[in-house]
């Protein structure tokens, strides 16, 4: 699924129902100057093929070369990357410290003007060892090239979940103002029992991410999966913005961080969201994705 600038597609419209009158010449020049819109699939697959090709080959610098300079990397662990030359040293390290190959797995891309939001899935393994889960990214068009703004990832089983390593110290002033108070209903109605409250803040297409767990597509099986985290005891002690901004008028991405409280004691992770604006301008969440860690 992709969004694509409406002008053109109005203007042929106009055209066919009565534009008789239309300089028929005027309007093929009009559209012809008319930006391209990217292919978001085809922007992406070509982000995380040379990724995927990269990684697989030992390169944490080339990797690292498809994010922009101020990118961030918050990985499974919960540990967070700041700019280029970081996410590059991490990643060697991570792969200096043994053999792994990944395998990136696509899903749905959203195209907005110089920007691009898409999620997947992923698999990496190494030995015995098999660790997946899913990511939400943002990337740029800079200079006529894609570049990474963001990449977020999680683990889709409770078995993977994972220490966080060593967080960098963010820059301050990153705007999370704007997602705050979805966030904040999020955790109060949470914490009362009203998951169908939390789900109705959902698009009826929302696919949630959750930690530990495979996607769930749908309003419902959204509900359903919250219902089970209140069940199990677990309550927010807060979900906290730390970057957003918006993509066009009705659409926004934010990333952040929450905190837990339950049977199994305290605990939290990172999250990332995008959102579409609701017929009264309000955030709903369209893709959500958590990932739960310790050490936060």
């Amino acid at each position: 699924m992709r969004i694509r600038t409406l002008a053109p597609l109005a203007l042929a419209l106009t055209i066919a129902c009565g534009g008789a009158e239309t300089d028929e010449a005027a309007t093929t020049e009009a559209m012809e100057d008319a930006p391209a819109m990217p292919d978001a699939d085809a922007a992406m697959a070509t982000i995380t093929d040379y990724w995927q090709t990269h990684y697989n080959m030992g390169h944490g610098s080339m990797v690292a070369s498809k994010f922009a300079e101020d990118g961030v990397l918050w990985g499974s662990s919960g540990a967070m990357l700041y700019g280029r030359e970081a996410i590059g040293e991490g990643l060697q390290s991570r792969m200096d410290a043994g053999s792994s190959e990944i395998a990136i797995h696509p899903g749905a891309a959203m195209a907005f003007g110089d920007q691009i939001v898409a999620r997947g899935h992923y698999v990496l393994t190494g030995g015995d060892a098999r660790n997946s889960g899913y990511y939400m990214a943002v990337a740029e068009n800079v200079d006529g090239e894609w570049a990474l703004k963001g990449m977020v990832a999680n683990l889709d089983t409770p078995e993977q979940t994972m220490s966080a390593g060593a967080m960098m110290e963010m820059p301050e002033g990153m705007g999370g103002d704007l997602i705050q108070a979805s966030g904040d209903y999020f955790v109060t109605h949470h914490n009362m029992g009203h998951a169908s409250m939390v789900a109705n803040t959902f698009t009826e297409d929302a696919v949630a991410m959750l930690a530990g767990e495979r996607a769930r597509e749908g309003r419902a099986a959204v509900e359903e999966g919250l219902q089970a985290m209140f069940d199990a005891g677990v309550t927010f002690s807060e979900m906290s913005a730390w970057s957003a901004h918006d993509l066009d008028e009705g659409h926004a991405v934010g990333i952040g961080t929450y905190g837990t409280e339950g049977a199994d004691g305290a605990g939290g992770g990172h999250y990332a969201a995008l959102y579409s604006r609701g017929e009264d301008g309000s955030l709903m969440l369209h893709w959500f994705l958590m990932g739960a860690h310790q050490g936060m």
